[in-house]
């Protein structure tokens, strides 16, 4: 298993595990936090801070167009996805969800710009982390859907 440097330098189309080891909330058991932790909107909160953590990015809080810049170069962006047992969704968070539209022209326009910081929360409290261009991710899901049939090809 590797463990990553904090602030080690970003390699795209690598897949880095951790680990999750201190992880508490008062009388909350590890069981309960887990499967809290293992919903991708509770999770999103707690990993984006995180990954600035532990690799060279600036998170950008509230509610933008992406979720991290680089602590080197502020134009390259970075915007965190979870792939959870459903698979990971890389369209817009504003496109996803009941009574919200997808338009494809914006997703492509938007995605061909980032740089995705893909998050495997299935197996918490071990995480998966793999940086990869939003360009390759249209390429090979132009929907904007990395199904979890996929899941062992893409981080393997």
């Amino acid at each position: 298993m590797e463990e990553v440097l904090i602030n080690q330098e970003i390699e795209l189309n690598i897949t880095h595990t951790h680990i999750i080891s201190n992880c508490g909330f008062d009388c909350l058991t590890p069981e309960t936090l887990q499967q809290i932790f293992k919903d991708g909107r509770a999770f999103s909160h707690f990993i984006e801070p995180w990954l600035a953590e532990k690799y060279p990015l600036n998170h950008v809080t509230g509610c933008k167009k992406y979720d991290h810049t680089s602590k080197t170069d502020e134009t390259i962006l970075y915007d965190q996805k979870t792939f959870t047992a459903r698979g990971c969704n890389i369209k817009p968070s504003n496109m996803i969800g009941e009574g919200r539209k997808f338009d494809e022209t914006i997703f492509k326009e938007k995605a061909s710009k980032l740089i995705y910081i893909i998050v495997s929360n299935i197996n918490f409290p071990e995480i998966k982390v793999k940086f990869v261009r939003g360009s390759e991710l249209l390429l090979k899901y132009p929907a904007g859907k990395i199904p979890l049939k996929d899941f062992n090809e893409f981080f393997n």
